[in-house]
C-alpha cells in the first residue's frame, strides 16, 4: 500500500510539474493570470475603495476565482486537445500508469500555477490602489484554498474530456467561460440576478469557494460552504474520471480519437 500511494504521489507531482513548466511559455495564460485579474481588480476593488472592507475582500477574492475559472476553461479545459495537436495523447491514456491520474496531474500543475500566478497580480494590484482588505483565519483560509486547487483541477479534468469530444473546442470553452462570469455569483452576486437563474450558482463549486473564504478572510468562518464545495469537487472528479473513461473507450474501439 505504502508502494503503491508512493507511486500515485510521484506520478501526480512528475506530472504536475512538467505542467506548470509548459505553462511557463503560454502567453495565454499570462494574459489570463496576469491582466485580466489586474484589470477586474481596477473596474471592481479598485474603483469602489469607499465600501465596507468586507465587501471589498469578497471582491477581490471574487476576482481571483473568476481569473481562475477562466484559466481552467483556457489552459486546463484544453490540455488533452494539446496533447492530441502534439501526438502525445496516446502516451498519456495508454500508459502503465492510468490515464486519468496522469491528467490529474497535469490539472493540478495548472490550476496550482494559475492560483499562484493570479493571487501575485491581485497582491500587487491592491497593494498599488491602497484597498483594504482583511485577512482573518489564516489556516481556514489555507484550507480553503487548497479545496480551491483541487477543485479547479476537478474542473478542468472535465472539461478537458467534454472538449477532447468536439471539434469546436475554442467555441465551446467561450461559451462556457462567460455564463459563469455572469451567472456564477463570483462578481455579480447571486441576489440581483433573476429569480429564475440564481440556481445556476449552486452548481459551481468556486461560489461556494467564495463564500467559504470571503466569510473566514471576515472573521466567520462557513463549513457549510466548505462542505458544499467539497461536495461538488467530488461530483466534478467521479464525472471526469467517468467520462475520461468513455473517451478512452471509445477510441480503442472505433478509433474515432487519433491516438496512433
Amino acid at each position: 500500500m505504502g508502494e503503491r500511494l508512493a507511486g500515485t504521489a510521484w506520478v501526480l507531482w512528475t506530472c504536475a510539474r512538467m505542467q506548470a513548466r509548459e505553462m511557463a511559455g503560454n502567453h495565454l495564460g499570462l494574459i489570463i493570470c496576469i491582466v485580466q485579474p489586474a484589470v477586474l481588480v481596477l473596474v471592481t476593488v479598485g474603483s469602489r475603495t469607499d465600501q465596507p472592507t468586507a465587501t471589498l475582500t469578497r471582491w477581490t477574492i471574487g476576482v481571483v476565482l473568476t481569473s481562475l475559472w477562466a484559466s481552467t476553461v483556457w489552459v486546463a479545459g484544453g490540455i488533452l486537445r494539446m496533447e492530441l495537436h502534439y501526438g502525445t495523447l496516446a502516451a498519456s491514456v495508454t500508459s502503465v500508469r492510468p490515464g486519468f491520474l496522469v491528467l490529474l496531474g497535469k490539472c493540478l500543475g495548472a490550476t496550482l500555477r494559475s492560483v499562484v500566478v493570479i493571487a501575485v497580480s491581485v497582491t500587487v494590484t491592491v497593494a498599488l490602489t491602497g484597498t483594504g482588505i482583511s485577512l482573518h483565519n489564516p489556516g481556514w483560509l489555507l484550507l480553503g484554498t487548497l479545496l480551491t486547487v483541487v477543485s479547479g483541477a476537478s474542473l478542468g479534468m472535465l472539461l478537458a474530456c467534454v472538449l477532447l469530444l468536439t471539434q469546436y473546442g475554442q467555441q465551446v470553452s467561450a461559451a462556457l467561460m462567460y455564463p459563469v462570469f455572469i451567472l456564477g455569483g463570483l462578481l455579480v452576486p447571486a441576489d440581483l440576478l433573476p429569480v429564475q437563474l440564481r440556481w445556476c450558482s449552486t452548481l459551481i463549486s468556486l461560489r461556494w469557494a467564495q463564500d467559504f473564504l470571503a466569510g473566514a478572510a471576515s472573521g466567520t468562518v462557513a463549513p457549510g460552504s466548505l462542505g458544499m464545495a467539497a461536495l461538488l469537487t467530488v461530483g466534478y472528479f467521479v464525472l471526469a474520471v467517468v467520462l475520461f473513461g468513455k473517451v478512452v473507450d471509445r477510441a480503442r474501439k472505433e478509433g474515432t480519437l487519433e491516438l496512433v
